[in-house]
């Protein structure tokens, strides 16, 4: 195959820009609820792509099902571009790759059979449903996916690589009276059928923490010192930062590109934010992006000042900028679009618990549950928190909502902690592609004086 796409990928004769994507994908997809299996599908799905940039027009895409007739469609669409409008639309050209990404996990996935799964995953429903006697529902999915894909371009890069993707999720709902609660938590990752074993203790605590949110109090709202967990550092720069870095939302954006430009000082000297596709092992990595370029670590921010964005070979060209191998695509149905990889918060040099010493009083929010952005103002919702009392976590609470303005609450970041650590469960959605593993990462971050919504607060 990979011959057929180098000599197909030769074709162009007038300048023009091809790239062609094929892909092989098979999914299974299992939900255990209350004991009983509600859905258990194995999918296969096998097809590709076509994208053509004519120097005197603009883009053109194709998507289609089976690799069948590959020559004809190149042909058409070749023919095709020429005939579309003229446009300004340019992009950064180069990086001729030829590379092959095999991927061995320690158990196969696809090795398994499905009874086998099947049986894991309704044992750990009991172990949810059996975790509380308020646990009124328990919910156990399970997806693994493994990709095989073949790209090349016309600038001479011809690549394979394989993505497997594996993910595990527990849901408890709790009641008592008219209080109910819900808490999901799981794990997820490019690894094989190890990733989801022996995961009792989890689902238990699932179940465990669905019951104490039934008992924790409202927080009241007010301005107080607030110490994120982890998680939710990570997916708070993630959704509120990292998507404005993306160049292709800028370049719409004027008043964005007023506000992003680099060199400024945006934040607190002590936050340093990347992203950074190479790492290996995490689900937002690889060695190439869905363009060809290879992924690198571009820092959004360092020290306080925005020092880079994120870009596509079309954006690159827009802004006078470098690729930064930022190009994803959930499928070969859809045109990549510039995506965040494994985005963070870059690790500190103090101890988190240097971090709540000198909050007299304060809360430590924890977890993710939702929120929203515009532009730069944000409202976040943790799953849960804690007060902090005179340096010292202590009563959980629950009925959380942080807000503000994006870069007056970067620039209330005082503290960063030395414990970091990646979340990979969860996804990214841009327009209509969902579904895009993106981990984000973070030590412990402590802010001043964020304005927190609770019970009773005007």
């Amino acid at each position: 195959m990979r011959e057929i796409l180098r000599k197909l990928t030769q074709k162009p004769k007038n300048g023009e820009y091809l790239e062609i994507r094929l892909e092989r994908i098979v999914t299974t997809h299992i939900r255990i609820h209350n004991g009983l299996v509600e859905r258990a599908r194995i999918t296969e799905d096998q097809g590709g792509s076509i994208r053509i940039l004519h120097p005197k027009t603009s883009w053109w895409f194709l998507s289609f099902q089976g690799w069948d007739g590959l020559e004809e469609k190149v042909e058409l669409g070749l023919r095709s571009a020429a005939l579309l409008p003229k446009s300004m639309i340019g992009i950064v050209r180069g990086g001729a790759f030829e590379d092959e990404i095999i991927f061995r996990p320690s158990e196969d996935f696809r090795e398994k059979l499905f009874g086998e799964k099947i049986q894991l995953l309704l044992e750990y429903a009991r172990i949810v449903q059996e975790a509380s006697p308020y646990i009124v529902s328990a919910a156990v999915e399970y997806r693994d996916e493994w990709r095989s894909v073949y790209f090349a371009n016309s600038e001479g890069a011809v690549l394979f690589w394989e993505k497997p993707d594996i993910s595990l999720s527990f849901t408890a709902t709790a009641r008592s009276g008219d209080t109910i609660e819900v808490y999901r938590d799981g794990v997820a990752g490019r690894a094989g059928f190890e990733l989801v074993r022996h995961r009792e203790s989890l689902a238990y605590r699932v179940g465990k923490q669905a019951e104490a949110l039934l008992w924790a109090r409202s927080f009241p709202g007010g301005v107080y010192d607030v110490v994120l967990d982890p998680v939710l550092a990570g997916v708070f720069i993630h959704e509120a930062f990292g998507h404005l870095s993306e160049a292709d939302f800028s370049s719409r954006n004027e008043r964005l590109r007023k506000i992003m430009v680099l060199g400024k000082s945006i934040a607190s000297p002590v936050l340093s934010v990347f992203d950074d596709g190479t790492l290996e092992g995490l689900r937002g990595s690889s060695l190439y992006d869905d363009e060809g370029v290879r992924t690198q670590r571009t820092y959004l921010i360092k020290e306080g000042y925005l020092s880079g964005r994120l870009h596509s070979r079309e954006t690159a060209f827009l802004f006078g900028e470098l690729p930064t191998g930022n190009a994803r695509t959930i499928s070969y149905r859809f045109p990549p679009l510039v995506r965040m990889t494994n985005t963070g918060i870059e690790e500190g040099k103090v101890s988190p618990e240097e971090l709540f010493a000198d909050i007299e009083q304060g809360l430590y929010a924890v977890e993710y549950v939702g929120g929203n952005t515009a532009l730069e103002l944000f409202t976040f919702s943790p799953a849960y928190g804690y007060i902090i009392e005179h340096g010292k976590i202590g009563e959980m609470v629950k009925d959380i909502v942080l807000s503000g303005n994006l870069f007056q609450t970067l620039g209330k970041i005082d503290a960063v902690a030395n414990d970091f650590r990646w979340t990979e469960v969860g996804w990214c959605g841009k327009g209509v592609q969902a579904g895009l593993p993106t981990p984000t990462g973070s030590p412990h971050v402590r802010l001043r004086e964020v304005l927190v919504g609770g019970q009773g607060y005007a």
